[in-house]
């Protein structure tokens, strides 16, 4: 196969005796000494090579470690790497939780930058995204079959004069099997000890190599099945988890019914009216005692509970609910992928080849949320009051009442996932030059139908929650969703014990509840050609190498939300317009590669590496990069790299052209003016909301939500910008295997893309920023009414950080011993904002940016056919207490106690219900082993993950959790066995 692919070389490979490859077979040739195999490089146009010799730091995790290790899909691989780890991931946690790219997308975040600045690369060419609804941005990993990859390179630095746009934090190449001569099948299962969160995973693939090209095909199935809340004790219960401030002792309260601390998961199956919290004494009957201070409910047949300064109401609280257990902590999801690579020889010198993939997911989040009466976009326009009133048939209280329900509250995705490569490339000589060409042009398609499972029509809930009828024709906004009353005439009687336990009729369920779709296409198109030669001119010190090329890419993006949804007719929900937009760009590179000095005192090789890029895009202009990297051998055991540069992030098509996304805030968190008085703002806040005749003391009492609007910002928006620098050391002495990477890292990111917040926008208006004022309205009660918070370029980002990468290895005999490791720590993660807030997130926990450190120790022990593994994945201590507004300790009206005197908001007094919040999390720790038996073309393992069963540290409510299991970058799964049996022929 003549030629080089795009960032790609031709180098000999010499496998150890004790590599086997279960899906690769070289192919037989007449002179085993020539074999090669093509090798993508990543961080350069031009041939690298190890990651301890490259200019640039890069982190490769092979597909080895990754099966010794019993990981079963790409996601895992990199969003575990010390890189990654210690900063929040879109990953399969977030059931509930509005992400980038729709429900179940798995995105990679490499040092905490956020994924849509870590640029993913697919066998070295730009791989485009894949998602559901409008904010669609980054590739998802789950488009990648992990039976067929090779190795993952992590190039922990910025790129973008390389690569484009997007390679902020750095570059991560997935890098599939090649050159496959022969077939494999591989069966692989993991099994938690506890049940729920099984992952299967079924692969094959078959190939050949003939005198004039290659060709292999392979197929992938994966399924992960649902782990739910109820699957783990602390993913089951949410218990406070607080302690009294001075002695440690926990406060939680007992529940009488079960002996065991409260659960206070989600409140359902009440009533609330006059004040007062109402659950129907039939929902508990004689299991609790009602006989207790605080229970002065008016209401025969209900008892209050919940009540500030009395501890027993709480206690027979309604927060158990079927739904909340059934709800899903790990999303389901099932996988097929195909994928194909061809190449033929058209003449001695060119190759035409082919990638093509297809990838299909299916995937579910199963959750629950309550049904209460609020008609947010219809109380602000209409005066529709949040309330079912007293007037209303079904209203047995006789007092305007909201009534809160569970419900199903899930979502559903499924995607087809289309890429195809077709190009041509070889090698030619021109000038007394060998040059190495590639040109080729890259499609994907993804193309995706979301259901957001059942949904309420909002004018049919507010029909049915109208003055003096059960049900009206006619409500406030209007009839948009063509109902008839006739089909419910006596409306739906929402104090019932029946519906306040979320048991709807048929006939109640059809009038109500509305599953709608959704589609979502993203179309990445774009042709590429490359030029490289490794003797562009000769210089004392060796040859110039270089690379020239040019890029042409155009992307759109469609999201038709439902037909419900898109005419603002949902209800409880934000809601979106047609998103649709779409940017082209034209770009050309180059990159050279200078030797400077070779066989000098302290300097056995010095090179320079220059690579530049001019980005012209259509949505904004133009973009400017460069990037300027040494690579000083000192020694044949030292060797120092250093890089400076700047890289840039253009806008993502949904940030330049969301629908008109609405939603809702509680007029205590959008507005500085509420209870200015008291509640801690500055004096030039005061000062403001007093000139606007707002009193001290404005509570926003009857005021509704007020409406955020989001807007995409095209026309307005900027590329981000970013600097970044890397400095290392690396030692590698001539006295053992063993090498040493230290790395320091820096990046700030300018003009970050954000929405501002509407709370900082009104805030800004205040402080005297008159082009913030324009973006809200207040009415005439001085509620603020609409915000509009769509999309600008608001923030500085500065990130700073040590890497250190350590590999060891030793011949004992029986064996062959590795060791290797890999640490990230921050130094640095500051935000700021527009109007100079600043945002402090260094060593927080996931609810933030992420615990400081994440680093791994893996050990493998080569004994002929057999290999043993253990390794340990690590995350570091986070703490949210410096966080504005975190306190240790603060005062919780849950726990007052007005009958024995504990009624101080004083945390310093004796009688303060002030408790101790836990919101830090500990140092964690993951242990996996594995064993491995490869004999006759067959491969045998078995192993455990999380081997001594560490579960997630907990965390007091207010942390970011489920039950007290903090989330995003911890086991939910637990100890568990896994499985793997292979065959090559």
């Amino acid at each position: 196969m003549p030629g080089t692919s795009f960032a790609q070389a031709q180098v000999r490979q010499t496998p150890s005796a004790n590599s086997q490859q279960p899906a690769v077979r070289p192919a037989p040739t007449t002179d085993e000494a020539t074999r090669v195999e093509e090798v993508v490089v990543t961080g350069s146009r031009i041939r690298r090579n190890s990651e301890f010799s490259s200019a640039s730091p890069v982190q490769v995790i092979t597909t080895e470690v990754t099966d010794l290790k019993g990981i079963p899909d790409a996601a895992a691989a990199l969003q575990t790497s010390s890189v990654a780890a210690g900063s929040f991931q879109l990953n399969d946690q977030l059931t509930g939780f509005n992400t980038a790219g729709g429900g179940g997308t798995q995105a990679l975040s490499l040092r905490g930058l956020g994924e849509q600045r870590t640029l993913t690369l697919l066998n070295g060419r730009r791989a485009g995204p894949a998602g559901t609804r409008g904010q669609v941005q980054a590739f998802d990993l789950n488009v990648i079959p992990q039976s067929q990859v090779d190795r993952y390179d992590i190039l922990k630095d910025g790129a973008s004069s390389i690569y484009g746009s997007d390679a902020i934090a750095g570059v991560v190449n997935i890098l599939t099997r090649r050159n496959l001569d022969g077939g494999a099948i591989n069966v692989f299962a993991s099994e938690p000890v506890e049940g729920g969160g099984q992952q299967y995973r079924i692969d094959g693939a078959y190939g050949r190599v003939f005198d004039r090209g290659y060709f292999s095909v392979s197929a992938e199935h994966y399924r992960s099945e649902p782990l739910r809340r109820a699957d783990r004790d602390d993913t089951r219960c949410v218990q406070d988890f607080v302690f009294q401030p001075t002695t440690g002792v926990r406060l939680d309260y007992t529940d009488p019914a079960t002996g065991q601390l409260k659960c206070f998961n989600l409140a359902n199956g009440y009533i609330q009216a006059s004040g007062q919290n109402l659950v129907p004494t039939a929902r508990y009957g004689s299991l609790y005692n009602y006989a207790v201070p605080g229970n002065n409910s008016p209401f025969p047949g209900f008892q209050r509970w919940g009540r500030a300064g009395y501890p027993a109401t709480y206690t027979y609280g309604p927060y158990d609910s079927a739904l909340w257990n059934r709800s899903t902590l790990i999303s389901p999801a099932e996988r097929t992928t195909v994928n194909f690579t061809g190449g033929f020889n058209l003449t001695p010198g060119i190759e035409a080849y082919t990638e093509l993939l297809y990838n299909k997911r299916e995937s579910d989040q199963y959750g629950v949320a309550q049904i209460f009466q609020s008609f947010a976009q219809l109380n602000t326009l209409f005066g529709a009051p949040n309330t079912l009133p007293a007037s209303n048939p079904n209203n047995l209280l006789g007092v305007n009442a909201v009534t809160v329900t569970p419900y199903e509250s899930s979502s559903h995705q499924n995607i087809d996932y289309y890429r195809a490569v077709i190009g041509l490339r070889g090698d030619a000589a021109f000038a007394g030059r060998d040059w190495n060409w590639d040109v080729y042009g890259q499609y994907s398609l993804s193309d995706g139908v979301y259901d957001n499972g059942p949904r309420l029509y909002l004018d049919r809930f507010l029909a049915l929650n109208s003055p003096n009828v059960a049900c009206t024709n006619t409500p406030l906004g209007g009839n948009v969703s063509n109902f008839n009353c006739s089909s419910l005439p006596g409306g739906i009687p929402w104090m019932s014990n029946r519906v306040l336990a979320g048991q709807f009729t048929d006939a109640e369920r059809a009038f109500l509840f509305v599953e709608e779709e959704g589609t979502t296409t993203y179309t990445h198109a774009y042709v590429e050609g490359l030029l490289t030669t490794e003797r562009l001119i000769g210089l004392p010190a060796g040859d110039v190498g270089a690379a020239f090329g040019f890029h042409i890419r155009r992307e759109e993006l469609d999201d038709q939300p439902p037909a419900q949804a898109a005419a603002r007719n949902i209800a409880l929900f934000t809601s979106a317009g047609r998103t649709q937009g779409s940017d082209t760009v034209r770009e050309l590179f180059a990159e050279l590669e200078l030797p400077l000095i070779r066989n000098a005192p302290l300097v056995d090789d010095l090179t320079l590496n220059l690579s530049g890029r001019v980005s012209d895009y259509d949505s904004y202009g133009m973009s400017e990069t460069f990037k300027v990297g040494a690579n000083w051998q000192v020694t044949p055991e030292w060797r120092a790299r250093a890089s400076y540069g700047n890289s840039f992030r253009a806008p993502s098509l949904y940030e330049l052209y969301l629908g008109n996304q609405t939603g809702y805030g509680s007029q205590v968190a959008v507005d500085p003016c509420y209870q200015y008085a008291t509640s801690g703002v500055g004096t030039d806040i005061q000062s403001a909301c007093l000139a606007l005749g707002i009193p001290g003391d404005y509570n926003a009492s009857g005021g509704s939500s007020a409406t955020i609007f989001t807007n995409g910002g095209a026309g307005v928006l900027e590329a981000e910008t970013a600097d970044t620098m890397n400095l290392g050391l690396i030692w590698t002495p001539g006295f053992a295997d063993f090498n040493m990477a230290v790395d320091y890292f820096e990046a700030t990111i300018e003009d970050e893309v954000r929405q501002f917040g509407a709370y900082n926008i009104i805030e800004q208006c205040l402080k005297g920023k008159t082009d913030f004022c324009s973006l809200f309205t207040r009415n005439t009660a001085f509620n603020v009414v609409t915000v509009n918070n769509s999309y600008v370029n608001v923030a500085q980002q500065d990130r700073r950080g040590i890497d250190l990468t350590l590999r060891y290895g030793r011949d004992l005999g029986f064996g062959q011993l590795t060791l290797s490791s890999q640490n990230s720590w921050s130094l640095e993660d500051r935000v700021n904002l527009l109007g100079g807030s600043t945002e402090d997130n260094l060593g927080t926990t996931y609810n933030y940016a992420g615990p400081a450190y994440a680093g791994n120790v893996d050990l493998t022990l080569a004994m002929g056919d057999w290999t043993w593994f253990y390794g340990v994945n690590m995350i570091g201590r986070g703490s949210d207490l410096s966080q504005p507004g975190v306190n240790e300790v603060d005062v919780y009206t849950r726990y007052a106690d007005l009958p024995n005197g504990i009624s101080s908001a004083d945390c310093s007094a004796a009688n303060s219900y002030c408790v101790r919040f836990k919101l830090y999390t500990e140092f964690t720790s993951y242990h996996t082993t594995s064993l491995r038996y490869q004999t006759n073309g067959w491969t045998f393992q078995a192993g455990l993950n999380n081997l001594f069963d560490e579960r997630p540290p907990t965390v007091s409510t207010g942390g970011f959790r489920t039950g007290t299991a903090a989330l995003n970058g911890y086991d939910m799964r637990g100890r568990r066995a896994f499985f793997r049996i292979g065959r090559v022929f």
